[in-house]
């Protein structure tokens, strides 16, 4: 609520003065954000951001406060109001001067990361294995004859672990890539002729099978029309996946025969080739299996059940026991032990088990994976995160600090943020380089361990290409990689340090004695720009834009019905004021105004009607020619789209939107004091709120577009 009374000339030092006050309350917000932000301080948690149930809830307590304050004071219960609100306020000042007090005083600040080294590997990047080795491949021709020599690998050092030679075969495709499927033991590779199964453990070659036969002539025939495009090997089957998306099972033996046993329907969803972004055999009966737009988990059968339903090719449909879709497309994959177990990993069976997914547009999805329970797999909420980031490159499960918990590796369009333990604390952010593919994760050197410090590898995929002259440019990977001490880490959770706490008490304390005992306007003024940083910065990390958005129009809607239909916040605002409280802002037009003494009526007019037809128009607020008062409310809800805009939208993006909004919501504050000046009161929500979206929507089509509405959400 807003009003002015007087000359629009006299008035203007006190419109700029108000608008200086909005701006700084709001400044005020987004300066102790970070506190909230390592503290994790959203109201109904990070899941709760995107529900609609939550601002549902917030205009019922808005409706049930205003009523409360109205019935007290029609019962002449001033004085149950005054100390009701005095004690929420030193709340809400506790809310913003214990984080501002820790924002001046505590030093933060992290060391930077820097990269030390940077290495090229001519080899194709295979998989990851665990959480600090991976497979890689290099392509030789030995006399006449090319070889795939497999290395595993680990990060950051320069040797193998082993190395396995393995014929690319005659009969093979010269440029065809490599197709692996790791599992608990072993390693499945897949050539499209040759499928060859390695022990991780030291490499041994422990099966090798042929996706083509010989007839009669001596010519090289394969085995199935559409040729072998994946494999997995388990202890007594091979199961091939071909370029038609079909899954065949071969029951197999140990002189490298095999039988055809069944074959299924993989979902048309789910294709293999030249989309396939990772595949991995969780067990014996559990094949993950993730494409471009889709994902699941297939039951690996050993019979088919005879049933052969129309629109499958005669095949029977795999059983998929759990599958996620993505339009922007998947981008990574990883299994490890769980970041949310509740027990270390050395003291289990290993049975607490996490898949993750990273997309491109930026989610995280997970599912528990647990053998022995009676239901394997489950979503996992707890990790699953939409709109983590514009996009997400890779995903891993890592153990930083050796404890034996996990923490969630995320590497997004330009950094690697980890997420410490079942809380998912930001804990550490690291620059990546550029590239569309890459692996990042940790790794320790023998130095590492002395130090007590530990590397960040961060490898960019270079695919295998064709040159001009039709010849097979071989793959590499670029590794950067850098040392990560405990002073690059964020502090995570609440920080309450002593001497700011007491300080951020005391000044609180001495604010409402302070306006108890002297309620002047200066007074009033910093409480109440305290008090609106603190909303602000509370509301605005607790929900999501659109979800803001929607709380603005139905305030707006509500204030607009309030001051101009039932009138009823004219009595609320009254009431207020002479009780002195500081849920207003007052900008005085003179250097020695009193707010103390002004107690007229905001229902009385300035001067006497002539006729009726001339009567004036009540004024939201309108205590003297003197002043300009406004309503807290006014800079909280167009601040909470500033704060939600900088807390939920990545970058640069977030930034420019959220300027947009501030400068949108200062043109609704300059229309609406273009009508106040003029002596037409108005509700201030509507203008201000209105000016505030149409700000944040223009700055959204400067940047990221319809993405700016899409936060999933929920009721």
């Amino acid at each position: 609520m807003s009003d002015v009374g007087g000359d629009f000339r006299r008035q203007l030092p006190s419109m700029i003065g108000m608008a200086g006050m909005f701006v700084a309350t709001i400044l005020l917000a987004i300066f102790i954000r970070p506190w909230y932000d390592k503290a994790g301080l959203q109201a109904f948690g990070e899941a709760g951001a995107s529900q609609l149930r939550y601002i549902g809830l917030e205009l019922i307590m808005i409706f049930i406060f205003t009523a409360a304050i109205l019935m007290l004071a029609k019962y002449k219960k001033e004085w149950v109001i005054k100390y009701g609100i005095m004690g929420i306020l030193f709340i809400a000042l506790l809310y913003a001067n214990v984080p501002l007090a820790h924002q001046i005083m505590v030093d933060d600040s992290v060391t930077p990361f820097e990269y030390d080294s940077v290495d090229e590997t001519n080899a194709t990047y295979l998989t990851e294995i665990g959480m600090d080795q991976y497979l890689d491949s290099i392509r030789s021709n030995e006399g006449e004859e090319l070889v795939n020599t497999i290395r595993l690998m680990q990060w950051g050092s320069e040797e193998p672990l082993w190395t396995t030679a393995v014929a690319h075969g005659n009969v093979t495709y010269e440029f065809s890539e490599l197709v692996v499927v790791p599992g608990p033991t072993s390693v499945t590779i897949n050539n499209g002729a040759l499928i060859y199964t390695l022990s991780l453990s030291d490499g041994t070659v422990e099966s090798t099978y042929n996706c083509f036969e010989f007839n009669s002539q001596g010519d090289a025939v394969p085995i199935m029309e559409t040729g072998c495009i994946l494999a997995a090997k388990t202890d007594d089957a091979l199961y091939i996946v071909d370029a038609a998306d079909r899954l065949h099972r071969y029951n197999t033996f140990d002189n490298g025969v095999m039988t055809k046993q069944a074959t299924w329907q993989l979902p048309s969803e789910l294709k293999v080739v030249d989309v396939l972004v990772e595949a991995e055999l969780l067990d014996d009966t559990h094949l993950l299996m993730v494409s471009e737009n889709y994902a699941g988990v297939v039951l690996l059968n050993e019979t088919t059940s005879g049933i052969n339903p129309a629109g499958q090719d005669d095949y029977e449909p795999v059983q998929m026991l759990i599958d996620a879709e993505s339009e922007a497309g998947f981008s990574s994959l990883d299994v490890g032990y769980s970041n949310v177990a509740d027990v270390a990993m050395q003291n289990t069976t290993g049975e607490e088990q996490l898949i993750v997914l990273g997309t491109n547009d930026g989610d995280v999805i997970s599912w528990a994976y647990s053998p022995s329970e009676s239901e394997v797999f489950a979503e996992e909420s707890r990790v699953s995160i939409n709109t983590f980031a514009n996009e997400i490159r890779d995903v891993r499960l890592t153990d930083i600090d050796a404890s034996g918990y996990t923490e969630l590796l995320i590497t997004t369009g330009k950094d690697a943020r980890l997420l410490y333990g079942s809380s998912m604390v930001q804990r550490l952010v690291l620059d990546v380089p550029e590239g569309l593919d890459v692996a990042v994760t940790f790794g320790e050197t023998l130095q590492d361990v002395e130090d007590e410090t530990i590397h960040l590898y961060a490898a960019v995929l270079n695919p295998n290409t064709i040159d001009e002259n039709a010849e097979m440019v071989n793959a590499s990977y670029t590794t950067s990689s850098g040392i990560v001490d405990s002073s690059m880490f964020l502090v995570g959770g609440i920080v309450i340090e002593e001497i700011p706490l007491i300080l951020g008490v005391l000044f609180s304390l001495l604010l409402m004695i302070l306006l108890y005992v002297h309620s002047e306007w200066y007074v009033v003024n910093t409480v109440g720009i305290l008090v609106g940083g603190g909303v602000i910065v509370m509301l605005g990390v607790s929900f999501v834009p659109t979800l803001i958005m929607v709380f603005m129009i139905a305030a707006a809607i509500y204030d607009a019905w309030a001051v101009y239909k039932s009138k009823h916040m004219l009595d609320l605002a009254e009431t207020m004021v002479n009780l002195n409280l500081p849920i207003l802002l007052v900008a005085p037009q003179d250097s020695d105004y009193s707010l103390r003494s002004e107690r007229t009526s905001l229902h009385e007019v300035e001067e006497p009607p002539k006729t009726d037809s001339e009567m004036p128009r009540e004024r939201v607020v309108a205590k003297s020619n003197d002043a300009m008062l406004m309503g807290l409310g006014d800079v909280i809800f167009p601040g909470m789209l500033v704060l939600s805009t900088l807390q939920f939208v990545e970058g640069d993006a977030g930034v420019l939107m959220a300027i947009t909004t501030l400068v949108g919501s200062l043109i609704g504050y300059s229309v609406l004091m273009y009508f106040v000046g003029k002596g037409q009161a108005q509700a201030g929500l509507p203008l201000l709120n209105g000016g505030a979206i149409l700000g944040y929507i223009i700055g959204g089509l400067l940047t990221i577009g319809i993405a700016m509405f899409q936060f999933n959400i929920s009721f």
